[in-house]
């Protein structure tokens, strides 16, 4: 929400009070200064003045057979006709109730009604199936038999529909790019209002005196005479216009909401642009964290994404790197997979394309491309329009950043801190058919490659001489010999005790001795859990597509269509389980996890969004020369939890009054321990001085600190 007097932005979500996600429709009703908010999936959430908001589940819980997506919104007074996928929906948004439902197809079914308007005498509905109207007056609107079809207007789709000038205008709604049009309804007789043909996506009344027509790139303004008297196609910025929606205020501004840039404020005198602080995408298919800096990207392995592919946060704001990147070749970008930042250099970053290569930022600034026509990344596709697919980028232990390409026979390049390329292949164990998103490094910089589809790993070892590829080592892993469970091998990750874990279509497998990978056959060893009196398989009936590992060596797992879950550090215990029913997260179909080690927050990208969540552990310190506590002092209105940084892994830490008496006693998460201010009786502790003693596992290291509490 955008306050025009003192130009503060406040964002409202999941997390601070809003019952979901996936927004279809806003609309603020003057008559009780309640704002109404409708999503996809027919869920209502109305806002009050007092920003209160109440939700209103009812069509999202029905039991409607098909779409409940609300596609409009009209008032009249105190009642909101709702356009849904299934006919028209009346709220009193006094009383906050469902006045009636019409359902008014063909026999009474079900009818796609896309937006509802009213005259002095009808109430008209644009549907999927022509434009219908009845008399507004009638008591019985709930009678199907009281609604007739526009003949003259035929049994097609119409997308909007509005009153004004005394005249009804309606826009068809055709599969042709240009083949939407408007027709009007004059002295009875319907009409062309305009003489050509192009796509609409909005038609809406401002202020009762102007009529707009939203295209992808033009808004276009008629006056009550129906003369042109407004025309957008630019903002006179880099950003062309990708307007949907447009309101007029009391003071004539002009306010569009464009999917490209924002909120826009549109005056004679030009546009002001008025974005919140987050990613432009709300697709989120690879993150990556390191000294502060949160980099993502959008995209998708062929979905053609071309639009804000990468954005960039940091010390908490959020840069978009240009709504469109432009690759080697002149050619738009699309479909970014994959994001490594340098640990040496975080100003430094390399961004992956499944379709365009490999694209280096310095300072957020594309310095360099890299794709199969001028270094060694391969592909099998450059003879004919250079495309280049990049999958996994990774920096090793030296700096060097390794790449892997897919459907190519040179699958595996690295680029050294000098900038030499060496490339790799692997004849006897790939084919050019098989694509490569994942990879990790190991302890012994060992290149762990997987082949999703074929369910198999390629592990590399180039024995720390790049140059010399006599000396290298190959092994395939696959699910005969070495027991990767599963037919899809989605994820993986190395945890702190150096053991790698495999995330597949059938849960979890472990390889708990990785270093002899060239020296024995090592074997994915299953988890077993109990649950409900029985022994199960971790996850066996999930797809597992994302594992980061805390500073506790915990293990985050997100999934295809369960959420995500914390498991112990050896996975035999469920700590969280996080899904869109019992938390803010977005999605349950989770795309990547990465986690900030020093603060332990934890982001989840999913398609829908990322959102982040503050865990409690961080990255273990190697003594306690940084111990701090937060907050400190604990003021009276605090009800958190208490955080103790600075530690060594599994430190013993014992709170104590002024006294000696020990009020508290916990085991640090990583480099975090976690307190909530209250005894072992579940008592908050008096105000005053508290002692926090700290203890290396060994005993070998101790160090104190302090609390005070105010009460």
């Amino acid at each position: 929400m955008y306050d025009k007097t003192d130009l503060s932005i406040e964002r409202l979500s999941l997390v601070n009070g809003l019952s979901d996600i996936g927004l279809s429709k806003i609309m603020f009703n003057n008559y009780n200064s309640k704002l109404i908010v409708a999503y996809t999936n027919g869920n209502i959430d109305v806002i009050k003045a007092d920003k209160s908001i109440t939700n209103l589940s009812f069509i999202k819980t029905s039991n409607v057979v098909g779409s409940k997506t609300i596609n409009h919104i009209y008032l009249q007074g105190k009642l909101a006709y709702i356009s849904t996928g299934f006919g028209i929906v009346v709220l009193d948004t006094d009383k906050l109730e469902i006045v009636e439902t019409y359902l008014f197809g063909p026999l009474g079914n079900y009818i796609v009604t896309n937006a509802v308007t009213m005259d002095n005498n009808y109430i008209y509905a644009a549907t999927n199936q022509g434009v219908y109207f009845a008399n507004k007056n009638s008591p019985n609107l709930i009678d199907y038999n009281e609604w007739s079809m526009i003949p003259d207007l035929g049994a097609v789709s119409y997308g909007n529909i509005v009153s004004f000038s005394g005249r009804i205008f309606t826009s068809l709604d055709l599969s042709t790019w240009d083949g939407d049009t408007i027709y009007y309804n004059d002295s009875g007789v319907w009409q062309k209002f305009l003489s050509y043909g192009f796509n609409i996506d909005n038609v809406s009344v401002a202020n009762n005196n102007t009529l707009y027509i939203i295209s992808p790139n033009v808004i276009i303004g008629f006056d009550i005479n129906l003369n042109s008297s407004f025309y957008l196609n630019s903002y006179f910025s880099t950003a062309n216009p990708n307007p949907k929606e447009i309101i007029m205020d009391d003071e004539a501004n002009r306010w569009i909401a464009d999917s490209k840039v924002g909120l826009v404020k549109n005056t004679n005198s030009g546009s002001e642009f008025i974005t919140p602080n987050g990613p432009s995408s709300a697709n989120v298919v690879a993150m990556d964290f390191s000294q502060d800096n949160l980099w993502v990207v959008s995209g998708g392995y062929g979905i053609y994404l071309n639009e804000n592919l990468i954005n960039h946060k940091s010390n908490g704001s959020w840069s978009n790197l240009g709504s469109t990147i432009i690759d080697a070749q002149g050619n738009v970008s699309y479909d970014m997979v994959s994001i490594a930042i340098n640990p040496n250099n975080p100003t430094n970053v390399y961004a992956g394309s499944w379709h365009n290569g490999l694209f280096e930022y310095n300072n957020e600034i594309i310095t360099n491309i890299y794709y199969a026509r001028n270094s060694p990344l391969d592909s099998i596709f450059s003879s004919n329009d250079g495309s280049t697919a990049i999958g996994a980028i990774k920096f090793d232990l030296d700096n060097n950043l390794w790449v892997t390409s897919s459907y190519c026979n040179n699958i595996l390049a690295v680029k050294t801190p000098d900038n030499s390329w060496y490339s790799f292949s692997f004849p006897s164990l790939t084919t050019n058919l098989e694509y490569y998103i994942k990879m990790i490094i190991d302890n012994n910089n060992n290149k762990w490659i997987v082949s999703e589809a074929k369910n198999r790993i390629i592990v590399f070892d180039d024995n720390g001489t790049l140059d010399n590829l006599n000396d290298d080592r190959s092994i395939l892993l696959n699910p005969d010999n070495n027991k990767i469970p599963g037919t899809l091998l989605s994820s993986i990750a190395i945890d702190l005790n150096g053991e790698i874990w495999l995330g597949t279509n059938e849960g979890i497998g472990v390889f708990y001795n990785p270093s002899a990978v060239f020296d024995e056959n090592i074997t994915a060893e299953p988890i077993y859990i109990q649950q409900d009196g029985q022994t199960q398989i971790l996850l066996e009936t999930e797809t597992v597509t994302a594992i980061a590992i805390d500073g506790a060596n915990r293990k985050w797992i997100g999934t295809q269509n369960s959420g995500v879950f914390l498991m112990s550090e050896d996975g035999t215990e469920e700590i969280e389980h996080f899904t869109t029913e019992n938390s803010p997260l977005f999605s349950n179909n989770i795309f990547s996890i990465v986690i900030n080690q020093k603060t332990g927050e934890i982001y989840f990208g999913t398609e829908k969004g990322l959102i982040s969540y503050k865990g409690t552990a961080t990255e273990a310190d190697d003594d306690f020369n940084n111990i701090f506590v937060y907050p400190n002092p604990v003021k009276p209105d605090f009800t958190g939890t208490i955080a103790i940084r600075g530690l060594v892994k599994d430190t013993d830490v014992r709170i104590t009054d002024i006294s000696g008496n020990i009020v508290y006693q916990t085991k640090s998460l990583g480099g975090q321990a976690i307190w909530d201010g209250k005894d072992f009786y579940g008592n908050k502790v008096q105000t005053g001085v508290y002692m926090v003693f700290n203890g290396s596992p060994e005993g070998d290291k101790k160090a104190a600190a302090k609390i005070l509490f105010i009460h």
